[in-house]
C-alpha cells in the first residue's frame, strides 16, 4: 500500500511537469522502494541476531573465544599465499562488552592478503554496526568501485564484496552465525574472484555451528 502511494504520487507530479520530470520521478520512487527494502532486510537480519544471540544467552555461551584461541582458525598458506610473521590479535574486556580478535597477513611476491577474524559474542552492537550491510541487497557499481551483497552458499554466512578499481584492492565482508565477523583483503586484484576463493577455504562452516 505504501509503494502504491509512493507511484501515484510520483504520477501525479509527472504527468504536470513533462516528460523530461517523469523521468526524474520515476528514479526517486525507484531510490525510494531500493531504500525501502534495503531497510526492511537489515531490520529483520537484526531480529535474526538478536534471536540467536539471546539462544546463546541462554545457555550461558556469552563469552568470546580468547585470541590466543582464534588464532589457531587462522591457516598457515591460503591460495598460494603465506603467512607473512605471526599473526596479530588481542581480547578486550570493558563494561556490558566484551570481543576478541585476530590478524594474518599473507604474501605472494609483491601482492598481499590479509584474513581479519573478530568474535562479537559478548559484544552484540558492535556486530550490528559491523555487518550493517550484510543482506541488505544494495549493489553499487561505477567506474571507481563495486559492492554488492555476497553468498558464499555457506549455512550461517552472509556477507558483500567491495572492490576498488582504481586502487586494484579487493575485500570480503562476512557475517557468521551472527556473532564472528570475518574480512579478506588483497591487493592487485582487478577483480573479487581471489578474496572469494580464500574465503571459501577458511573453516566458517564450523563457526556457523558455533
Amino acid at each position: 500500500m505504501k509503494h502504491t502511494l509512493l507511484f501515484l504520487a510520483a504520477a501525479s507530479l509527472a504527468l504536470l511537469a513533462g516528460c523530461e520530470q517523469a523521468s526524474e520521478a520515476k528514479k526517486s520512487y525507484n531510490a525510494i522502494v531500493t531504500t525501502t527494502k534495503a531497510a526492511e532486510s537489515l531490520s529483520a537480519s537484526m531480529e535474526e541476531a538478536q534471536t540467536h544471540q539471546a539462544e546463546r544467552v541462554k545457555r550461558g555461551d556469552t563469552l568470546s573465544i580468547n585470541y590466543k584461541e582464534l588464532h589457531k582458525l587462522l591457516p598457515s598458506a591460503i591460495e598460494g599465499y603465506t603467512a607473512e610473521g605471526e599473526p596479530e590479535g588481542e581480547s578486550v574486556q570493558m563494561p556490558g562488552m566484551q570481543y576478541s580478535s585476530t590478524k594474518q597477513r599473507y604474501r605472494k611476491g609483491e601482492e598481499t592478503l590479509s584474513v581479519q577474524l573478530v568474535d562479537y559474542n559478548g559484544a552484540a552492537t558492535m556486530f550490528t554496526a559491523a555487518t550493517a550491510m550484510v543482506g541488505t541487497g544494495i549493489a553499487v557499481e561505477d567506474e571507481t568501485q563495486l559492492m554488492r551483497s555476497l553468498d558464499l552458499g555457506m549455512k550461517g554466512v552472509k556477507g558483500y564484496e567491495k572492490l576498488d578499481k582504481q586502487g586494484h584492492q579487493a575485500s570480503v565482508l562476512l557475517g557468521v552465525a551472527d556473532r564472528f565477523f570475518v574480512t579478506l583483503e588483497a591487493t592487485g586484484q582487478k577483480d573479487t574472484e581471489l578474496v572469494k576463493s580464500a574465503a571459501r577455504q577458511l573453516k566458517l562452516s564450523g563457526l556457523a555451528r558455533m
